[in-house]
């Protein structure tokens, strides 16, 4: 039993994030998309990115509105056939800034972690695996009574969304340094639906004992927390800036609610076998933690004449967090970026980021697989007058497709996930304004 169980897990989908770490979206405005390194840049956008620099914005009240327009592939490869899954999402993110003397106060609302919504219209490896998987383990394989067990068809479809709202205050403790304290509340939705048909020899021993042939879900998990921020922020000069951030762990239990109406009756076990069954998250009425890690971010900006360099770092703390019990090392990124002002009016920015997400090949899963990448982006910033801001920003995200690791279960039975190839692309506009009220 607990081999059949092995062998069938990789069946079920659970989307990755877009991002650059295990599910955390750090593209929170269109600046980023333009510019990766904004750890220490100043701005409205600085509510998420760097709060505690909000207090050198000058007073007044602002309102920041982005929307991200991108375009999301997902795919892997076995044996030369291509399961894939597009999307073209669009994802919105709001700031509010109140700067008054001393003080900032600051609203973000965003979806900080999750992925796109995938459909694999014909399946994933892991449903064809399940089935080679299961004829290696019949004895009378190779002969006219075998099982033969064979995938004829499948369809999945995946969603995960964390939504926050965060919240906070900023202090200038002197003319050179200023520190924020805020919280935030995060709830999160993971979604799973899936179809899949088997065929099988009737006639043979195994077959004989099976009633059924098909296997579906329907499934949401939901699960909310909080967390804190604190942030702080040190000009030594007025063209130099260093800042630090740090958001704590958010503790998520997430709860299933799944109805399964297919399920596949295998008489030499005596029971019946759903997918729940194979990834015990998603029965109905389980729980389950997957948080989002702490993550301490550390950036410096440099403006010289007419160009600012700058230079951001994000630490995941994978390792301390429960994330489905999965087992993956700390995640770490670093960007660069550089803005120029090409006038009064007009900025030209660029950069790139490069992540490492700290998830081993061993962890990859159909759509779970939290690849290696590199953020490339450029943008412009125009701001017409002292009220008005816009932002046109592109980016490319090149992920490092790798094969997965064979799991070992008894002699002649491995799960061959090493045949497995996983990719994935995504191409990302972002559209911004700033309003000074």
């Amino acid at each position: 039993m607990k081999k059949l169980i092995k062998l069938l897990m990789p069946v079920v989908i659970s989307l990755s994030a877009s991002g650059a770490s295990i599910d955390y979206l750090m593209n929170n405005s269109s600046v980023y998309l333009g510019n990766p390194a904004q750890t220490a840049n100043i701005s409205v956008e600085s509510a998420f990115f760097n709060p505690a620099g909000l207090v050198y914005l000058d007073d007044g009240l602002y309102l920041n509105i982005n929307a991200f327009l991108s375009s999301v592939e997902e795919s892997t490869v076995l044996d030369g056939q291509k399961y894939k899954a597009d999307d073209f999402p669009v994802t919105p993110s709001f700031n509010l800034v109140y700067k008054k003397e001393k003080f900032s106060y600051y609203f973000n609302t965003s979806i900080i972690a999750g992925g796109a919504t995938l459909n694999f219209k014909d399946g994933v490896p892991g449903l064809e695996l399940a089935a080679q998987g299961i004829n290696k383990l019949d004895p009378l394989k190779n002969t006219s009574r075998a099982l033969n067990a064979n995938l004829e068809n499948g369809n999945f479809d995946g969603e995960n969304r964390y939504f926050q709202g965060a919240v906070g205050i900023s202090y200038l403790l002197n003319d050179k340094v200023s520190v924020s304290l805020g919280g935030k509340y995060v709830y999160g939705i993971r979604k799973l639906s899936g179809h899949a048909e088997y065929s099988y020899n009737k006639s043979s021993p195994l077959g004989a004992v099976v009633d059924g042939n098909a296997l579906h879900i329907d499934s949401k998990r939901t699960a909310d927390g909080f967390g804190g921020i604190l942030g702080i922020d040190i000009k030594p000069t007025d063209t130099l800036n260093i800042a630090l951030k740090f958001e704590t762990p958010v503790k998520l239990n997430f709860k299933a609610s799944t109805s399964e109406d297919e399920k596949i009756y295998l008489g030499f076990l005596n029971r019946s076998l759903g997918i729940s069954t194979f990834y015990p998250e998603y029965k109905d009425g389980n729980k389950m933690r997957r948080d989002l890690p702490a993550v301490l971010s550390a950036g410096v900006s440099n403006k010289i004449n007419k160009v600012t360099l700058l230079f951001s770092y994000n630490h995941y703390f994978n390792k301390a967090a429960n994330i489905d019990n999965q087992n993956y090392d700390d995640g770490n990124e670093a960007g660069i970026g550089i803005m120029y002002d090409i006038n009064d009016k007009f900025t030209w920015t660029a950069g790139i980021n490069i992540a490492d997400t700290g998830a081993s090949r061993a962890t990859y899963d159909d759509t779970e697989f939290a690849l290696n990448s590199q953020l490339y982006g450029t943008g412009v910033i125009f701001k017409p007058n002292e009220k008005n801001e816009f932002v046109l920003s592109l980016a490319y995200i090149h992920y490092n497709s790798e094969n997965g690791v064979d799991e070992h279960f008894v002699p002649g039975a491995d799960f061959e996930k090493s045949k497995v190839r996983y990719k994935k692309s995504i191409t990302s506009l972002g559209l911004g304004y700033t309003y000074k009220f």
